[in-house]
Protein backbone atom coordinates (compact mmCIF):
# COMPACT_ATOMS: atom_id res chain seq x y z
CA UNK A 1 0.00 0.00 0.00
CA UNK A 2 2.89 2.49 0.58
CA UNK A 3 4.23 1.29 -2.51
CA UNK A 4 0.72 2.93 -4.42
CA UNK A 5 1.61 5.96 -2.31
CA UNK A 6 4.71 6.39 -3.35
CA UNK A 7 4.09 6.18 -7.11
CA UNK A 8 0.26 8.78 -6.91
CA UNK A 9 2.81 11.38 -5.22
CA UNK A 10 5.02 10.88 -8.13
CA UNK A 11 2.59 11.26 -10.49
CA UNK A 12 1.31 14.20 -8.82
CA UNK A 13 4.93 15.95 -8.94
CA UNK A 14 5.13 15.43 -12.22
CA UNK A 15 1.88 16.26 -13.64
CA UNK A 16 2.06 19.80 -11.46
CA UNK A 17 5.75 20.60 -13.65
CA UNK A 18 3.72 20.34 -17.11
CA UNK A 19 3.28 24.00 -18.36
CA UNK A 20 -0.30 25.22 -18.38
CA UNK A 21 -1.89 27.19 -20.58
CA UNK A 22 -2.16 30.88 -20.45
CA UNK A 23 -4.20 33.29 -22.74
CA UNK A 24 -2.22 36.17 -24.92
CA UNK A 25 -5.90 38.26 -25.81
CA UNK A 26 -5.00 40.90 -28.54
CA UNK A 27 -6.12 44.57 -27.57
CA UNK A 28 -6.60 46.06 -30.98
CA UNK A 29 -7.46 49.58 -29.25
CA UNK A 30 -4.53 49.53 -27.15
CA UNK A 31 -2.15 48.49 -30.06
CA UNK A 32 -3.29 51.08 -32.03
CA UNK A 33 -2.29 53.76 -29.18
CA UNK A 34 1.16 52.39 -28.69
CA UNK A 35 1.75 52.12 -32.38
CA UNK A 36 0.67 55.64 -32.78
CA UNK A 37 3.01 56.64 -29.83
CA UNK A 38 6.09 54.90 -31.45
CA UNK A 39 5.36 56.03 -34.61
CA UNK A 40 4.87 60.37 -33.20
CA UNK A 41 8.36 59.94 -31.00
CA UNK A 42 10.53 58.59 -33.80
CA UNK A 43 9.49 61.14 -36.17
CA UNK A 44 9.73 64.21 -34.33
CA UNK A 45 9.60 67.23 -36.58
CA UNK A 46 8.71 65.58 -39.27
CA UNK A 47 12.01 64.93 -40.92
CA UNK A 48 14.24 61.90 -40.90
CA UNK A 49 17.65 61.43 -42.12
CA UNK A 50 18.95 57.83 -43.69
CA UNK A 51 20.24 56.68 -40.30
CA UNK A 52 16.74 57.82 -38.68
CA UNK A 53 15.12 56.08 -41.12
CA UNK A 54 16.71 53.06 -41.38
CA UNK A 55 16.11 52.36 -37.70
CA UNK A 56 12.73 53.57 -37.58
CA UNK A 57 12.19 50.55 -40.51
CA UNK A 58 14.25 48.16 -38.68
CA UNK A 59 11.99 48.48 -35.71
CA UNK A 60 8.49 48.88 -36.80
CA UNK A 61 8.20 47.23 -40.41
CA UNK A 62 5.98 44.64 -40.15
CA UNK A 63 7.70 42.14 -42.43
CA UNK A 64 10.68 42.70 -40.69
CA UNK A 65 8.96 41.69 -37.28
CA UNK A 66 7.16 38.78 -38.23
CA UNK A 67 10.98 37.16 -39.74
CA UNK A 68 12.15 38.00 -36.26
CA UNK A 69 8.70 35.90 -34.69
CA UNK A 70 9.71 33.24 -36.86
CA UNK A 71 13.38 32.83 -35.27
CA UNK A 72 12.15 32.93 -31.97
CA UNK A 73 10.21 30.19 -32.69
CA UNK A 74 12.88 28.19 -34.32
CA UNK A 75 14.77 28.94 -31.31
CA UNK A 76 12.34 27.53 -29.00
CA UNK A 77 11.94 24.80 -30.77
CA UNK A 78 15.89 24.41 -31.09
CA UNK A 79 16.17 24.40 -26.98
CA UNK A 80 13.50 21.63 -26.11
CA UNK A 81 14.21 19.20 -29.25
CA UNK A 82 16.31 15.68 -28.78
CA UNK A 83 14.30 15.11 -25.68
CA UNK A 84 14.16 11.36 -24.54
CA UNK A 85 10.49 9.80 -24.77
CA UNK A 86 8.46 10.75 -21.67
CA UNK A 87 8.82 7.14 -19.85
CA UNK A 88 5.31 5.22 -18.57
CA UNK A 89 3.77 3.09 -16.20
CA UNK A 90 0.89 0.84 -15.66
CA UNK A 91 -0.43 -0.43 -12.81
CA UNK A 92 -2.98 -3.72 -12.19
CA UNK A 93 -5.23 -5.01 -9.96
CA UNK A 94 -6.67 -8.31 -9.78
CA UNK A 95 -9.42 -9.80 -7.63
CA UNK A 96 -9.65 -13.95 -7.07
CA UNK A 97 -13.47 -14.14 -6.63
CA UNK A 98 -14.09 -16.64 -3.83
CA UNK A 99 -10.82 -17.02 -2.16
CA UNK A 100 -10.03 -13.49 -0.11
CA UNK A 101 -6.93 -12.83 -2.61
CA UNK A 102 -5.92 -9.84 -3.86
CA UNK A 103 -3.08 -9.20 -6.50
CA UNK A 104 -1.38 -6.37 -7.91
CA UNK A 105 1.08 -5.20 -9.96
CA UNK A 106 3.31 -1.79 -11.06
CA UNK A 107 5.23 -1.89 -14.62
CA UNK A 108 7.33 1.08 -15.55
CA UNK A 109 8.61 1.12 -19.40
CA UNK A 110 11.60 3.13 -20.96
CA UNK A 111 12.11 3.57 -24.35
CA UNK A 112 16.47 3.85 -25.22
CA UNK A 113 16.62 5.72 -28.04
CA UNK A 114 19.63 3.42 -29.30
CA UNK A 115 19.61 4.58 -32.88
CA UNK A 116 20.56 8.19 -31.39
CA UNK A 117 17.25 9.67 -32.98
CA UNK A 118 17.56 12.36 -30.07
CA UNK A 119 20.49 13.38 -31.10
CA UNK A 120 19.59 14.05 -34.85
CA UNK A 121 16.37 15.96 -33.99
CA UNK A 122 18.25 18.27 -31.86
CA UNK A 123 20.59 18.88 -34.75
CA UNK A 124 17.93 18.99 -37.73
CA UNK A 125 16.30 21.79 -34.56
CA UNK A 126 19.81 23.66 -34.80
CA UNK A 127 19.83 23.63 -38.75
CA UNK A 128 16.36 25.00 -38.71
CA UNK A 129 16.86 27.65 -36.60
CA UNK A 130 20.29 28.73 -38.49
CA UNK A 131 17.92 28.43 -41.74
CA UNK A 132 15.43 30.89 -40.40
CA UNK A 133 18.28 33.35 -38.96
CA UNK A 134 19.82 33.78 -42.15
CA UNK A 135 16.49 34.12 -43.77
CA UNK A 136 16.05 36.98 -41.58
CA UNK A 137 18.98 38.63 -42.52
CA UNK A 138 18.55 38.17 -46.22
CA UNK A 139 14.85 39.59 -45.42
CA UNK A 140 16.31 42.47 -43.54
CA UNK A 141 19.32 43.15 -46.39
CA UNK A 142 16.32 42.94 -49.17
CA UNK A 143 14.05 45.54 -46.84
CA UNK A 144 17.00 47.90 -46.80
CA UNK A 145 17.52 47.81 -50.57
CA UNK A 146 13.92 48.70 -51.04
CA UNK A 147 13.76 51.25 -48.67
CA UNK A 148 17.06 53.09 -49.55
CA UNK A 149 16.07 52.93 -53.47
CA UNK A 150 12.58 54.63 -52.05
CA UNK A 151 14.32 57.15 -50.28
CA UNK A 152 16.49 57.87 -53.48
CA UNK A 153 13.36 58.09 -55.85
CA UNK A 154 11.87 60.41 -53.40
CA UNK A 155 14.62 62.59 -53.47
CA UNK A 156 14.78 62.66 -57.42
CA UNK A 157 11.19 63.53 -57.17
CA UNK A 158 11.42 66.25 -55.04
CA UNK A 159 14.21 67.73 -56.81
CA UNK A 160 12.37 67.41 -60.13
CA UNK A 161 8.93 69.38 -58.33
CA UNK A 162 12.30 72.08 -57.34
CA UNK A 163 13.29 72.19 -61.16
CA UNK A 164 9.51 72.13 -62.60
CA UNK A 165 8.28 74.80 -60.32
CA UNK A 166 11.24 77.05 -61.09
CA UNK A 167 10.94 76.56 -64.69
CA UNK A 168 6.98 77.17 -64.23
CA UNK A 169 7.75 80.50 -62.78
CA UNK A 170 9.96 81.58 -65.73
CA UNK A 171 6.95 80.21 -68.22
CA UNK A 172 4.28 82.11 -66.97
CA UNK A 173 6.71 85.82 -67.32
CA UNK A 174 7.81 84.05 -70.63
CA UNK A 175 3.74 83.92 -71.44
CA UNK A 176 3.10 87.20 -70.62
CA UNK A 177 5.65 88.88 -72.40
CA UNK A 178 4.99 86.18 -74.81
CA UNK A 179 1.00 87.22 -75.12
CA UNK A 180 1.84 90.73 -75.15
CA UNK A 181 3.87 90.19 -78.68
CA UNK A 182 0.99 88.45 -79.79
CA UNK A 183 -1.55 90.73 -79.50
CA UNK A 184 0.89 93.90 -81.44
CA UNK A 185 1.13 91.33 -83.91
CA UNK A 186 5.33 90.44 -83.69
CA UNK A 187 4.15 86.52 -82.42
CA UNK A 188 2.34 84.48 -84.82
CA UNK A 189 -0.09 82.40 -83.49
CA UNK A 190 1.78 79.54 -84.49
CA UNK A 191 4.46 80.16 -81.81
CA UNK A 192 1.89 81.83 -79.52
CA UNK A 193 -0.38 78.23 -79.32
CA UNK A 194 2.80 76.36 -79.18
CA UNK A 195 4.50 78.47 -76.40
CA UNK A 196 0.52 77.94 -74.33
CA UNK A 197 0.71 74.48 -75.03
CA UNK A 198 3.94 74.02 -73.52
CA UNK A 199 2.94 75.82 -70.82
CA UNK A 200 0.14 74.21 -70.20
CA UNK A 201 2.05 70.42 -70.75
CA UNK A 202 4.39 71.66 -67.80
CA UNK A 203 1.42 72.23 -65.26
CA UNK A 204 -0.16 68.77 -66.39
CA UNK A 205 3.46 67.47 -65.92
CA UNK A 206 3.86 69.19 -62.53
CA UNK A 207 0.53 67.30 -61.77
CA UNK A 208 1.38 64.00 -61.89
CA UNK A 209 4.17 64.49 -60.44
CA UNK A 210 2.72 65.99 -57.19
CA UNK A 211 0.69 62.64 -57.55
CA UNK A 212 4.00 60.43 -57.88
CA UNK A 213 5.21 62.16 -55.04
CA UNK A 214 2.24 61.71 -52.78
CA UNK A 215 1.95 58.00 -53.46
CA UNK A 216 6.24 57.71 -53.01
CA UNK A 217 5.29 59.50 -49.24
CA UNK A 218 2.33 57.11 -48.34
CA UNK A 219 4.66 54.03 -49.52
CA UNK A 220 7.43 55.47 -47.19
CA UNK A 221 5.10 55.26 -44.43
CA UNK A 222 3.87 52.30 -45.03
CA UNK A 223 7.62 50.66 -45.36
CA UNK A 224 8.79 51.98 -42.17
CA UNK A 225 5.74 50.53 -40.30
CA UNK A 226 4.73 54.08 -39.31
CA UNK A 227 1.26 54.80 -38.06
CA UNK A 228 -1.06 57.31 -39.99
CA UNK A 229 -1.27 59.98 -37.38
CA UNK A 230 2.47 60.92 -38.05
CA UNK A 231 1.45 62.98 -41.39
CA UNK A 232 3.66 63.89 -44.23
CA UNK A 233 7.52 63.13 -43.62
CA UNK A 234 10.10 64.64 -45.57
CA UNK A 235 13.78 63.01 -45.77
CA UNK A 236 16.74 64.95 -44.93
CA UNK A 237 19.82 65.22 -46.98
CA UNK A 238 20.73 65.60 -50.85
CA UNK A 239 21.54 63.89 -53.97
CA UNK A 240 24.80 63.30 -55.01
CA UNK A 241 26.70 66.58 -57.29
CA UNK A 242 27.72 65.28 -60.36
CA UNK A 243 27.93 61.64 -61.40
CA UNK A 244 28.77 59.28 -58.57
CA UNK A 245 31.23 56.31 -58.76
CA UNK A 246 30.89 52.75 -59.58
CA UNK A 247 30.17 50.03 -56.67
CA UNK A 248 32.84 47.05 -56.63
CA UNK A 249 30.87 43.91 -57.72
CA UNK A 250 31.03 41.27 -55.06
CA UNK A 251 33.11 38.39 -55.84
CA UNK A 252 32.02 34.54 -56.38
CA UNK A 253 34.37 33.69 -52.76
CA UNK A 254 32.62 36.89 -51.26
CA UNK A 255 28.69 35.89 -52.23
CA UNK A 256 28.98 32.56 -50.26
CA UNK A 257 29.05 34.69 -47.25
CA UNK A 258 25.31 35.78 -48.79
CA UNK A 259 22.86 35.21 -45.99
CA UNK A 260 19.87 33.95 -48.52
CA UNK A 261 22.43 31.13 -49.61
CA UNK A 262 23.34 30.32 -46.13
CA UNK A 263 19.99 30.26 -45.34
CA UNK A 264 19.85 27.32 -48.22
CA UNK A 265 22.65 25.47 -47.16
CA UNK A 266 21.36 25.29 -43.68
CA UNK A 267 18.22 24.27 -44.90
CA UNK A 268 19.49 21.69 -47.25
CA UNK A 269 22.03 20.52 -44.43
CA UNK A 270 18.60 19.83 -42.21
CA UNK A 271 17.12 18.27 -45.33
CA UNK A 272 20.34 15.35 -45.07
CA UNK A 273 19.94 14.74 -41.31
CA UNK A 274 16.04 14.72 -41.74
CA UNK A 275 16.92 11.94 -44.24
CA UNK A 276 19.06 10.36 -42.14
CA UNK A 277 16.65 10.01 -39.12
CA UNK A 278 14.21 8.41 -41.11
CA UNK A 279 16.95 6.00 -42.23
CA UNK A 280 17.17 5.26 -38.84
CA UNK A 281 14.42 4.59 -38.13
CA UNK A 282 14.28 1.35 -39.46
CA UNK A 283 15.91 0.14 -36.47
CA UNK A 284 14.15 -0.52 -33.34
CA UNK A 285 14.31 1.05 -30.65
CA UNK A 286 14.85 -1.10 -27.18
CA UNK A 287 12.23 -0.76 -24.59
CA UNK A 288 12.31 -1.98 -20.92
CA UNK A 289 9.64 -2.95 -18.82
CA UNK A 290 10.78 -4.01 -15.35
CA UNK A 291 7.88 -5.50 -13.58
CA UNK A 292 7.13 -5.77 -9.50
CA UNK A 293 3.97 -8.14 -8.93
CA UNK A 294 2.44 -9.03 -5.50
CA UNK A 295 1.00 -12.37 -6.19
CA UNK A 296 -0.58 -14.61 -3.58
CA UNK A 297 1.29 -13.01 -0.90
CA UNK A 298 4.59 -13.41 -3.08
CA UNK A 299 6.32 -10.74 -4.48
CA UNK A 300 7.70 -11.06 -7.94
CA UNK A 301 10.11 -9.28 -10.54
CA UNK A 302 10.78 -9.64 -13.50
CA UNK A 303 11.91 -7.65 -16.51
CA UNK A 304 10.40 -7.52 -20.18
CA UNK A 305 12.24 -6.21 -22.77
CA UNK A 306 10.41 -5.36 -26.56
CA UNK A 307 12.22 -4.69 -29.51
CA UNK A 308 9.82 -4.62 -33.19
CA UNK A 309 10.92 -6.64 -36.25
CA UNK A 310 11.39 -4.18 -39.41
CA UNK A 311 9.79 -6.77 -41.84
CA UNK A 312 7.41 -5.11 -43.82
CA UNK A 313 7.34 -1.75 -43.45
CA UNK A 314 10.21 -0.06 -42.47
CA UNK A 315 9.71 3.15 -43.13
CA UNK A 316 10.16 3.53 -46.87
CA UNK A 317 7.12 6.08 -47.17
CA UNK A 318 9.27 8.52 -45.00
CA UNK A 319 12.24 7.51 -46.91
CA UNK A 320 11.34 8.92 -49.93
CA UNK A 321 9.62 11.84 -48.70
CA UNK A 322 12.98 12.95 -46.78
CA UNK A 323 14.60 11.82 -49.86
CA UNK A 324 12.49 14.15 -52.72
CA UNK A 325 13.06 16.90 -49.58
CA UNK A 326 16.93 16.87 -49.87
CA UNK A 327 16.60 16.62 -53.50
CA UNK A 328 14.42 19.85 -53.55
CA UNK A 329 16.45 21.82 -51.29
CA UNK A 330 19.69 20.81 -52.95
CA UNK A 331 18.00 22.44 -56.18
CA UNK A 332 16.58 25.08 -54.44
CA UNK A 333 20.44 25.88 -52.94
CA UNK A 334 22.00 25.89 -56.23
CA UNK A 335 19.50 28.08 -57.91
CA UNK A 336 19.96 30.79 -55.76
CA UNK A 337 23.43 30.33 -55.81
CA UNK A 338 23.25 30.77 -59.40
CA UNK A 339 20.85 33.68 -59.06
CA UNK A 340 23.44 35.30 -56.60
CA UNK A 341 26.11 35.40 -59.29
CA UNK A 342 23.80 36.09 -62.21
CA UNK A 343 22.90 39.17 -60.22
CA UNK A 344 25.90 40.35 -59.21
CA UNK A 345 27.24 40.20 -62.90
CA UNK A 346 24.32 41.79 -64.42
CA UNK A 347 24.03 44.76 -61.98
CA UNK A 348 27.73 45.49 -62.69
CA UNK A 349 26.76 45.70 -66.04
CA UNK A 350 24.18 47.58 -65.92
CA UNK A 351 25.99 50.62 -63.22
CA UNK A 352 28.36 50.73 -65.93
CA UNK A 353 26.28 51.41 -68.92
CA UNK A 354 23.63 53.77 -66.80
CA UNK A 355 27.15 55.61 -65.61
CA UNK A 356 28.28 56.29 -68.97
CA UNK A 357 24.49 57.74 -69.91
CA UNK A 358 24.42 59.66 -66.80
CA UNK A 359 28.14 61.26 -67.48
CA UNK A 360 26.54 61.77 -70.86
CA UNK A 361 23.73 63.68 -69.84
CA UNK A 362 25.43 65.85 -67.09
CA UNK A 363 27.86 66.93 -69.20
CA UNK A 364 25.09 67.37 -71.93
CA UNK A 365 22.97 69.46 -69.47
CA UNK A 366 25.80 71.76 -68.84
CA UNK A 367 25.87 72.81 -71.75
CA UNK A 368 22.95 73.41 -73.01
CA UNK A 369 22.82 75.50 -69.36
CA UNK A 370 25.63 77.40 -70.81
CA UNK A 371 23.54 78.01 -74.08
CA UNK A 372 20.95 79.43 -72.17
CA UNK A 373 22.82 81.40 -70.00
CA UNK A 374 24.68 82.96 -73.61
CA UNK A 375 20.97 83.81 -74.82
CA UNK A 376 20.00 85.34 -71.74
CA UNK A 377 22.83 87.89 -71.99
CA UNK A 378 22.20 88.45 -75.46
CA UNK A 379 18.37 88.61 -75.08
CA UNK A 380 19.51 91.86 -72.35
CA UNK A 381 21.22 93.50 -75.17
CA UNK A 382 18.02 93.02 -77.32
CA UNK A 383 20.08 90.47 -79.95
CA UNK A 384 17.66 87.44 -79.31
CA UNK A 385 13.70 87.25 -79.16
CA UNK A 386 12.07 85.62 -76.01
CA UNK A 387 11.03 82.97 -78.27
CA UNK A 388 14.21 81.72 -78.69
CA UNK A 389 15.30 82.60 -75.22
CA UNK A 390 12.21 80.40 -74.16
CA UNK A 391 13.31 77.79 -76.05
CA UNK A 392 16.55 77.85 -74.68
CA UNK A 393 15.39 77.79 -71.40
CA UNK A 394 13.48 74.86 -72.27
CA UNK A 395 15.35 72.48 -74.17
CA UNK A 396 18.06 72.84 -70.31
CA UNK A 397 15.23 72.19 -68.36
CA UNK A 398 13.84 69.12 -70.31
CA UNK A 399 17.86 67.96 -70.26
CA UNK A 400 17.98 68.39 -66.58
CA UNK A 401 14.77 66.33 -65.94
CA UNK A 402 16.23 63.80 -68.52
CA UNK A 403 19.47 63.83 -65.83
CA UNK A 404 17.64 63.23 -62.85
CA UNK A 405 15.58 60.18 -64.08
CA UNK A 406 19.34 59.06 -65.62
CA UNK A 407 20.57 59.71 -61.82
CA UNK A 408 18.10 57.40 -60.02
CA UNK A 409 18.75 54.50 -62.21
CA UNK A 410 22.17 54.68 -61.28
CA UNK A 411 21.93 55.28 -57.56
CA UNK A 412 19.00 52.17 -57.50
CA UNK A 413 21.77 50.02 -59.25
CA UNK A 414 24.56 51.02 -56.66
CA UNK A 415 22.33 50.56 -53.94
CA UNK A 416 21.19 46.99 -55.09
CA UNK A 417 25.07 45.91 -55.76
CA UNK A 418 26.19 47.25 -52.60
CA UNK A 419 23.46 45.24 -50.90
CA UNK A 420 24.42 42.58 -52.72
CA UNK A 421 27.55 42.66 -51.17
CA UNK A 422 27.62 40.82 -48.03
CA UNK A 423 30.45 42.60 -46.34
CA UNK A 424 28.78 45.90 -47.25
CA UNK A 425 27.77 47.78 -43.68
CA UNK A 426 24.29 49.20 -43.97
CA UNK A 427 24.90 51.53 -40.88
Amino acid sequence: MRKHIYTAALSAAVLSSCISYQEAPVDLSRDSAEWAQVSVTMCKGGYLNREQMIKTGLLLNRELNQARLKVAKSTSVAEFAGLWEDPSVSFELERVFGENITNNAISPSLTLPVTGLPRLAEKIAEQYKESDYREMQATERNYLTDLENLRHRIMVTHAKLHVMQHRLAVMQEEQKKIDRLHELGEVDFGAFQVATQRLNDTRREQMELETEHLRQRNELIEMLGLHPAVGEIELSGHLPDGVPGLVGAPSADALLASPSLLAQMAAYGASETELRAEIRKQYPELSLTPLYARDGGNDKVSIGVSLPLPVWNRNREAIARATGDRSLKQAELITEWRRLVQQASLLDKEQQLLRRHCATEYERLHELEAAAAQQEKLFNLGETSILELAESRHVAYERRLAYLDCLSELLVARCKLQYLNPSYNKQ
